[in-house]
């Protein structure tokens, strides 16, 4: 924890600016298939790869590719179902690149 929370003295805007950077280093895991420049479990601080802006805009399944790391377990005993949301996300995001050139 910042040292300047640990001071009782730390003002509102202080505690905020700490909180707002923790935001915004949160960790995001790519859970999706192998794409070209993307390798699966990759692992982004603070976002989304920004290189990938345009597709993520272009495919609502590609953009749900990216969780929180402690909801991997969870994520991958979905996709042993075939019919889960995950599953067809997965498969959306494979289409997806498999058309783009």
């Amino acid at each position: 924890m910042p040292s300047i929370i640990k001071d009782k003295k730390a003002s509102a805007e202080q505690v905020s600016q700490v909180i707002t950077d923790s935001i915004k280093h949160e960790i995001l895991l790519y859970v999706g298939p192998p794409i070209r420049g993307l390798q699966r479990f990759s692992s982004f601080v603070g976002g989304y790869p920004v290189h990938f802006n345009e597709h993520l805009e272009q495919s609502p399944a590609f953009k749900k590719m990216f969780i929180q790391p402690e909801k991997l377990r969870e994520f991958e005993q979905s996709l042993l179902d075939d019919f889960s949301v995950e599953s067809m996300l997965y498969k959306k995001t494979k289409e997806y690149f498999s058309e783009v050139k």
